[in-house]
């Protein structure tokens, strides 16, 4: 079981993803990070890897579908802090390249300024 956490700045809709995202949540995840990349007026989605749990091909599959859709349509998805097993899974698939990709929270902010997957309190 996987949580999705957002935070829209912007024109950058930043996403924490956390827990797993297996073949058993692949049409759910599906759904949910199509419905995120509809967002009104996002140029780009970041979503943070660093606290998945496992993600497997399936899981990989729908970031590929995504990414490929997003680029039609004039977006970009970015991955943010793989976990070690996300860049294993990516370099395995031979598809490293594929992704934009940012290793830090601070190269993120020079790729993209307005971009933060740190949650804001509005108090």
């Amino acid at each position: 079981m996987y949580e999705l956490s957002p935070n829209l700045q912007g024109t950058t809709l930043s996403l924490g993803l956390t827990g797993d995202v297996t073949l058993d949540d692949v049409v759910a995840f599906n759904n949910e990070m199509r419905e995120h990349s509809k967002t009104p007026n996002i140029t780009q989605l970041v979503l943070n890897l660093s606290q998945v749990s496992s993600m497997d091909a399936a899981g990989l599959g729908v970031l590929v579908s995504l990414n490929t859709s997003m680029q039609r349509y004039g977006r970009r998805l970015v991955l943010l802090c793989l976990a070690p097993h996300i860049d294993k899974l990516l370099k395995e698939a031979e598809i490293e390249g594929f992704f934009a990709t940012c290793e830090s929270e601070e190269e993120l902010k020079g790729f993209i300024p307005e971009a933060s997957t740190t949650r804001k309190n509005n108090s």
